[in-house]
């Protein structure tokens, strides 16, 4: 499993996942959530406020019509301003000012509400805080909620005992019922976080996995195209010794020796940019010690990884007719038809059958299919016993080829 390690550094701060291999990455889950649960929080806060405040001149409030229409028209706009603050980037100093003026609000509401509006414990001061307790959990830290809430709260309380009725003690039932509504906020906020925390778990884990796939294809595709560059050069020019076919005078040794050694030093990758495949395989033929009748026809331009898998491809294929066919040479030709080509390597000698060859035999699967694959082709071998061999390379990789 990845190492995950959180580091929350505010309120709205978004807590950077450290995966055990050293890197780190945004918990793009928990930012969302967390900026969206700041959204959310602010947009109820102002919906419950304006729509408490817009009824706040029909309850007969003490203070008389026209005081309240002003505090409400007040309020709507501070909740405007609030709600636009904490859209762009929410600061301590709004959610400050907001509790501020909530608690103000709770301690005046003797004066803002009718009496028998404070003792049915329906007015629209309490409307306000009872949200405001809600949202604030979304903001804050869990130390700073509950202090807050509690400032809220005694707010209440004292507004209430200074109101000339009902008193404190029935305005208990409202205060315990906020701490209820802050503590069940702040547990559907809990379990929001854990949701974001582990998604991000998740999908960290799915990245360094895929990483790892990713890097273990990579490796083992690099190994795959040295061994096929070793069986291809070194190899069988060593194997060609040890079977006793070099008597010291050859003329194609030392050049081919040379040519071993280039590909090895040079590695698996090959030039970027396009190059003619047709030159690459008249190149091959002219190095290859089993002769081949050329049928190439114009420029063909395909990437040069693309080139040097089909002609490294084409090598192998002219060195196996070499030793196993039992004829001297092969026909070669080159297809090309809408971005698509194949290259036809066909000889007359005495076949096999494909499904008979072993595992240990891995000229073919190493350095024709292997490399097709790796460059987005495929080789199709078609051959029978005393029935010659005809092996297709094409590229890109396509189920069927016409003719």
């Amino acid at each position: 499993m990845a190492e995950l390690t959180v580091a929350d550094t505010g309120p709205a701060s978004a807590k950077p996942v450290t995966i055990g291999t050293g890197g780190t990455e945004s918990a793009a889950t928990d930012r969302l959530l967390v900026r969206l649960g700041h959204q959310y929080a602010a947009v109820g806060r102002t919906m419950v406020g304006v729509g408490c405040a817009v009824l706040a001149p029909f309850t007969n409030p003490p203070v008389g019509t026209a005081v309240i229409s002003m505090i409400a028209a007040a309020f709507v706009a501070w909740s405007a301003v609030y709600l636009v603050q904490m859209f762009r980037e929410p600061r301590p100093w709004v959610w400050g000012t907001d509790l501020a003026i909530v608690m103000a609000l709770c301690l005046a509401s003797g004066s803002l509400e009718a009496t028998a509006i404070i003792s049915d414990q329906a007015g629209w001061v309490i409307g306000v805080a009872s949200f405001t307790v809600v949202a604030l959990q979304w903001h804050l830290r869990v130390g700073a909620a509950a202090a807050a809430t509690a400032l809220i709260v005694g707010s209440y309380l004292v507004g209430a005992a200074a109101s000339p009725a009902p008193g404190w003690t029935e305005g208990v039932p409202m205060g315990v019922w906020m701490l209820v509504e802050a503590a069940l906020s702040r547990l559907l906020w809990v379990l929001v976080r854990r949701g974001g925390r582990v998604a991000d778990r998740v999908i960290a884990q799915q990245l360094a996995d895929e990483r790892g796939a990713t890097l273990a294809a990579a490796r083992r595709a690099d190994q795959r195209s040295y061994w096929a560059t070793l069986h291809d050069t070194s190899a069988t020019t060593l194997l060609v010794v040890g079977l006793g076919e070099v008597r010291g005078g050859e003329t194609w040794l030392r050049p081919q020796l040379e040519r071993d050694l280039v590909a090895l030093r040079a590695g698996a990758a090959p030039p970027d940019g396009d190059v003619d495949l047709a030159g690459c395989l008249r190149e091959t033929v002219a190095t290859s010690r089993t002769t081949a009748d050329l049928q190439l026809g114009d420029p063909v331009r395909v990437p040069a990884s693309v080139a040097a898998a089909i002609a490294g491809a084409t090598a192998e294929v002219l060195e196996n007719v070499r030793r196993h066919a039992g004829v001297d040479g092969a026909q070669v030709s080159l297809q090309a038809r809408n971005g698509r080509v194949v290259v036809t390597v066909a000889d007359d000698g005495q076949g096999f059958d494909p499904a008979e060859v072993p595992m240990t035999c891995r000229g073919l699967r190493w350095s024709v299919h292997e490399r097709m694959e790796g460059a987005g082709g495929c080789a199709r071998v078609d051959s029978a016993p005393s029935s010659g061999t005809v092996v297709h390379l094409k590229w890109p990789d396509w189920p069927k080829l016409d003719g």
